[in-house]
């Protein structure tokens, strides 16, 4: 390698390194030769800004320094940390060259880069001597310098627990009460050490000023001098401080915390009793949680720091403000010593007393999974199916934090799995809340159903949904959990996975068959989809758009053409109707048209009818008030005819013999014998009365007028053989009767019979009682075509003698 005797190569950087290689190595001629060939090389900074001089106060070379100096070298030059060679000969404790370096006037007030001068570098040594020497070269004031950290040389004395530094500086007039920057005055420091040796520092400064707010100086976090003895458990120290008689024991620091409270928390036992023994007060103090040093004692299972409390006559077992006991917090913490010693030191201990929420020992053993603590409470008699103000039992805790040996340990103690809290939660939804597969197994296999619902409609797969354990969803599903099971608000298990991003949530639901498309019960609607669009989801978005997944928006559009086909498939169907309805209006309105008409035709046959009926009795009114002047003989052509008187005995005779008849009906006639008084009440009801208005006796029943028609028809085509005046000749031999009531016997009985025929037909159309009424007058038609009717208007010219009891009376 090189060496500081090689020469350096022309045009070499090396130079530099030469001479502080020459003054490291002490090589006083190669340095002498250096920095005479060139002066500028006197003070030539390395990489780190260090000159010749400063690397001869490292390596101890004084007479190198001495040739430095001599040639020029700068005695306060400063390197990259802003130090100069007398920083670094008071951090070596080099008491010669502080001397040639303060000989050659060094700045011994020049500050680093953490503004600490060469007084607070000497600090750091056990010797006196340089810290001695700077101080006889400061002037008053100057000794309480402070640095970055506003600290003193006094603070770094102390701190390095150096008692003759601390009472030079004293004596120098040095200020014991100046604060650093954490408020720490230089007393903080002198306890805050675990050297037993550390009483001779603190005693030093005692003794300059034993006044209380010195012994109670507290910093900003308003700890004492004796918080930080017990916080470093030097008990040698805490007997100092304490021995003074204003030292308060149970000052409270930011956290009211007391000097106590950090022993019990730390386990110093001796300090505890030490401390208690030093409380005049007799009270336990508690800190902001209500908490006392028995707390702190209990849970960092200290037992022979508790065992101190609780022999001391002044120590009860108190609650904090939640209402938590020191062996509640003993049990939170698993510290299984302070409990045995607590239930065998404290025979009063209520194992089951419950805190302001509910919660008693064994939920706080459950909820911290100490398995050993939640044994030695069961076997002590604490009630396994404890219930806080929301009905949480111990299993509740430990499901939720998945404490598989404590939740075994529960329900072999006798733990009911069924119970459910304020909420309808389940252990199965705590436990599934927490993601713990196999705590889910367990509670299945011990009867819960996996599907079971809160109050809100939520099962323990949309809890483990929400937090996208897969394991545990998978464990629920394989023992039937149903993945479309909706809650009150509509959501799914897929709606939650969707929500939070979870893609292989989503892929396991949908594998289980889970419907992607379910709708909340809210206005919005939401399915999972938009669940996943809404968190920006795109894996999860792109995933479920693959298996069929629709947003709220495209069931809609859906949902709104499925509507306008209907709508136009009801437009349609109404105008069918409305078409069918006209048409069937157009077909009654025809129909009622037709039947206007039919019953228009039936008045007019009617009248008609009526008007043959009229003609028919004025012809008979004219037969009944016609007297015949001559006799008709024999009833055949050319007969004698009979005189007035004759007829009348004939009439007479007839009528006479007619009458037994009338006391007896013949086969539902009725009328009493033959002859024409029958006809008088149908003549009168067809010419003058309605059907209303005629008498009941009147009216023959069907039979008897069909029966009466056929007999009538019968005679009329037997006479008209009989008779030349009643056939197709019957008309023009009638009418051209010379003298009007000259006429055969037959011609007149022909006309007779007519009438009847003809009468009867109008009593059948008008009463409506026969079903042959239409053939009946079909035949009267025939009949009055073939004579009849010729008849009956000859009728009205012909006056006969010879039918006068047919006539009305």
């Amino acid at each position: 390698g090189w060496r500081s005797t090689d020469p350096a190569p022309p045009g070499s950087t090396l130079l530099g390194s030469q001479v502080h290689a020459a003054a490291v190595n002490g090589d006083r001629s190669a340095l002498h030769r250096l920095i005479t060939g060139n002066p500028n090389l006197r003070d030539k900074e390395d990489q780190f800004g260090r000159t010749p001089l400063m690397y001869c106060v490292l390596a101890d070379r004084l007479d190198c320094a001495v040739i430095l100096l001599k040639a020029g070298a700068s005695v306060n030059k400063a390197d990259r940390s802003k130090r100069t060679a007398l920083h670094l000969a008071a951090q070596k404790g080099n008491v010669r060259f502080l001397k040639l370096l303060l000989s050659r006037r060094a700045d011994w007030l020049q500050k680093d880069l953490e503004e600490m001068t060469p007084l607070h570098l000497a600090t750091r040594h056990r010797s006196p001597k340089c810290l001695a020497l700077l101080l006889k070269h400061m002037a008053p004031g100057e000794v309480d310098t402070q640095d970055k950290n506003k600290q003193t040389a006094l603070h770094w004395s102390a701190f390095y627990n150096h008692p003759e530094h601390v009472k030079l500086l004293i004596k120098h007039d040095s200020n014991i009460g100046i604060p650093d920057i954490e408020g720490k005055i230089p007393l903080h420091w002198a306890t805050h050490n675990k050297d037993p040796n550390a009483t001779q520092t603190v005693r030093c400064i005692l003794e300059a000023a034993p006044t209380e707010s010195l012994l109670n100086w507290q910093d900003y976090e308003g700890r004492t001098p004796l918080h930080f003895a017990v916080a470093d458990g030097n008990e040698a120290v805490v007997e100092v401080l304490t021995s003074y008689e204003g030292c308060s024991v149970t000052a409270y620091d930011n956290l009211f915390r007391t000097p106590l409270h950090w022993a019990a928390l730390l386990g110093h036992a001796k300090i505890v009793h030490l401390l208690l023994e030093r409380n005049k007060s007799g009270t336990i103090p508690s800190d902001s949680q209500g908490a006392t040093p028995l707390h702190y004692g209990a849970q960092s299972n200290f037992a022979d720091t508790v065992s101190v409390f609780l022999r001391h006559p002044s120590v009860r077992d108190d609650p904090d403000l939640e209402g938590r006991t020191a062996f509640m917090w003993a049990a939170g913490k698993g510290s299984d010593d302070v409990m045995s010693t607590m239930l065998n030191l404290k025979k009063d201990i209520d194992i089951n007393m419950a805190d302001k929420y509910g919660g008693t020992a064994l939920h706080a053993a459950a909820l911290s999974g100490h398995v050993s603590t939640v044994r030695l409470l069961l076997e002590r008699g604490a009630m396994v199916d404890a219930l806080d103000v929301m009905k949480h039992t111990p299993l509740f805790r430990a499901c939720e934090m998945g404490h598989r040996d404590v939740i075994l340990t529960l329900i072999k103690g006798g733990a009911r799995v069924d119970l459910v809290d304020l909420d309808g939660h389940t252990a199965l939804h705590w436990a599934a809340l927490g993601g713990n597969a196999e705590v889910c197994q367990i509670l299945m296999e011990n009867g819960i159903s996996p599907n079971v619902q809160d109050q809100a409609g939520r099962t323990p797969l949309q809890c483990a949904a929400y937090g996208g354990y897969i394991s545990c969803m998978a464990v629920l599903m394989e023992n039937r959990a149903d993945p479309n099971i909706q809650d009150k608000e509509g959501r799914t298990a897929l709606h939650w996975s969707c929500n939070n991003g979870y893609l292989d949530a989503v892929k396991l639901l949908l594998g289980y068959n889970a419907f992607p498309n379910h709708m909340e019960h809210n206005e919005e609607r939401y399915t999972p989809l938009d669940y996943a669009l809404l968190g920006e989801h795109q894996e999860v978005t792109q995933f479920m758009l693959e298996h069929g997944a629709l947003s709220i928006a495209a069931i809609q559009d859906i949902a709104a053409s499925t509507i306008q086909a209907v709508y136009k498939g009801y437009k349609v169907r109404k105008a069918f109707r409305e078409r069918k309805n006209l048409l069937m209006r157009h077909e009654q309105l025809r129909r009622d048209a037709a039947k206007k008409r039919e019953e228009e035709q039936q008045r007019k046959r009617e009248a008609e009818l009526q008007g043959s009926a009229i003609r028919a009795q004025q012809g008979i009114a004219a037969l009944s008030v016609s007297e015949p002047e001559g006799r008709v003989q024999g009833g055949g052509p050319g007969g004698p005819i009979s005189s007035k008187a004759s007829r009348a005995e004939r009439v007479q005779s007839r009528t006479s013999k007619g009458r037994p008849g009338e006391r007896r009906r013949s086969r539902g006639m009725n009328t009493s014998a033959p002859g024409a008084a029958w006809l008088r009440p149908y003549l009168s009801f067809m010419l003058e009365g309605s059907p209303a208005e005629a008498p009941a006796e009147c009216f023959l029943d069907p039979t008897s007028l069909c029966t009466l028609c056929l007999i009538c028809i019968s005679f009329s085509s037997f006479s008209s053989t009989l008779c030349p005046g009643f056939g197709p000749g019957g008309r023009a031999l009638i009418s051209t009767r010379s003298a009007p009531g000259v006429c055969v016997p037959e011609a007149d009985a022909c006309k007779f019979l007519c009438v009847c025929v003809y009468v009867c037909v109008c009593v059948c159309v008008f009463e409506r009682r026969c079903s042959l009424r239409c053939l009946c007058l079909i035949m009267c038609v025939c009949l009055c075509q073939s004579g009849g009717a010729g008849s009956l208007r000859a009728s009205s010219a012909i006056t006969s003698p010879v039918w006068p009891h047919l006539l009305p009376q």
